[in-house]
């Protein structure tokens, strides 16, 4: 898995800014009529680079790349603003080449005189993004976004997951914001959007949550990709108990380790898929459902522990089966609604798993916490 920033993306023009500058075009040729041009917001010009591929942004320049295009005549190209903000270039004298035709980050430079940079919160937002699995490919995206000064900004960024027959695709649009009394910035959530394909190399129906940040043991860029995938995941949770209060009548609180997964039927006041959670009462004992299995890594100690660590990560994990003396590759999930394992055959077809009634609570109706 490798985290790969998005393009650059400004901050597309309005509705009505589009309208006031097609307006001349679309009038009478007989009719003068004095037509307002649209003016760019200062967040605007602030998303928009002032440098790309070497050739510096007039005003002017700005202004035709987000409303209409901008022409580099010298260098035979020519660029212009997608639907969703991204800058994208054509070249006329030749084949625009897939990987050319989007505007990164290495492609441009922005005026860093605009906010001086606060160093401190930028080491710290670094390690946070690392922490999450998102790498260090987003860190020069992030230092020119934070450079702009705006109160608000997000990065884009894609991932690729290869399983045995196909390939899936996840989205995410990482949303910061500034303090309200420094000028500290905090990475508030993530949305990620997983583009499930198929083995006929088609793309299943987009499925995509908004995961929130800054509640102790966050939810990492491969574990929201497994949760969208519709496996489990375990979590270190602080949990609030009501049937257990303090001296002064308040509930006491105690961390376990939980169990949860994206229940698709049913969401939350946000429009969000909501948590099925599963606690330690519950019953599911990983470690059991493991043994019940003939897994040849469990013979060794370093694998076996390797195995738990990744199934607890809510990972489709590769495993050898010893049946009558053969080996047979297969993948296995953990699956604590059934509590078992999910058992698939080499080419990710499900073989095996336990059906059992399963009374589950929503994470938004229990004192569920996720801690460090």
């Amino acid at each position: 898995m490798e985290i790969k920033p998005n393009p650059v993306q400004v901050i597309p023009p309005s509705a009505e800014q589009k309208e006031l500058y097609e307006a001349p075009f679309q009038q009478k040729a007989d009719v003068a009529i004095a037509i307002e041009k649209p003016k760019l917001t200062p967040e605007q010009l602030t998303s928009i680079p002032d440098v790309i591929d070497g050739h510096q942004l007039s005003p002017k320049d700005k202004y035709d790349l987000l409303l209409d295009a901008l022409v580099v005549d010298q260098k035979d190209v020519y660029y212009f603003v997608d639907d969703k903000g991204y800058i994208m270039r054509h070249f006329t004298e030749e084949p625009t080449d897939k990987e050319k035709r989007f505007v990164n980050f290495e492609d441009v430079t922005f005026d860093m005189k605009k906010t001086q940079l606060n160093e401190q919160n930028f080491e710290y937002l670094k390690k946070s993004l690392k922490y999450l699995g998102f790498g260090e490919n987003l860190n020069s995206a992030l230092e020119v976004r934070l450079k702009e000064g705006s109160d608000k900004f997000t990065l884009g960024a894609s991932a690729a997951f290869s399983t045995p027959n196909a390939k899936d695709m996840v989205n995410y649009e990482l949303r910061f914001s500034k303090s309200k009394t420094t000028d500290n910035y905090f990475l508030n959530d993530y949305q990620a959007t997983l583009e499930k394909g198929n083995a006929n190399g088609t793309v299943q129906e987009p499925v995509s949550r908004v995961f929130t940040l800054n509640k102790g043991n966050d939810i990492t860029a491969k574990e929201a990709y497994n949760l969208l995938s519709g496996r489990s995941i375990q979590k270190n949770a602080e949990i609030t108990d009501k049937q257990n209060l303090t001296e002064s009548g308040e509930p006491t609180k105690r961390k376990e380790e939980v169990w949860m997964k994206l229940d698709f039927d049913k969401k939350n006041e946000q429009g969000q898929f909501s948590f099925k959670t599963f606690y330690k009462n519950y019953g599911f004992d990983l470690d059991k459902a493991v043994t019940d299995h003939p897994i040849k890594e469990l013979n060794d100690p370093d694998h076996r522990e390797r195995l738990m660590s990744s199934l607890k990560r809510g990972n489709l994990q590769s495993v050898t089966l010893e049946k009558n003396g053969t080996e047979e590759k297969a993948f296995v999930a953990a699956s604590p609604q059934f509590k078992n394992l999910s058992l698939y055959d080499k080419d990710l077809k499900l073989v095996y798993q336990k059906p059992q009634e399963a009374k589950v609570q929503n994470q938004e109706d229990t004192g569920y916490q996720r801690s460090r």
